[in-house]
């Protein structure tokens, strides 16, 4: 039995500060980032997914700066976000309320993805989300 990791091309990865302007900084780099490789139409949601990863390491990491990457998987087929931070703490998909405003984020990231999830990196954690390609 043959096993073959996962062809993957690097986009961009970068590191940002911990403030509110980053989630927004993080979008416009990806937007860039995908415009450049032709794929800005094949990740609508990535985007969205972005702001929403590095909104939740901002606001609960307790950290100086974060980081981000953007990869392709498999020639293009599919888009790679992760978002790392210090801090070891699992990322927590909450229930929120019907009329809260916040805590929706999580749920939000599992929709727009194909698939999400985390894994304990020294020291802290990465929070990854995988977008499929949209023609």
């Amino acid at each position: 039995m043959s096993t073959t990791a996962a062809q993957t091309t690097p986009l961009i990865a970068f590191t940002l500060p911990s403030t509110p302007y980053s989630a927004q900084l993080a979008r416009f780099y990806v937007r860039a980032a995908l415009s450049y490789h032709d794929l800005g139409g094949c990740f609508e949601d990535a985007e969205t997914v972005t702001s929403e990863l590095v909104t939740n390491a901002i606001t609960h990491a307790n950290a100086d700066t974060i980081s981000l990457e953007l990869a392709c998987l498999e020639r293009a087929a599919a888009l790679v976000i992760v978002v790392t931070d210090p801090s070891p703490a699992p990322p927590v998909k909450r229930q929120p309320a019907d009329d809260a405003e916040h805590w929706r984020g999580l749920h939000l990231v599992e929709a727009l993805s194909a698939h999400w999830g985390w894994r304990p990196q020294h020291p802290g954690k990465a929070v990854y989300a995988i977008l499929t390609r949209k023609e």
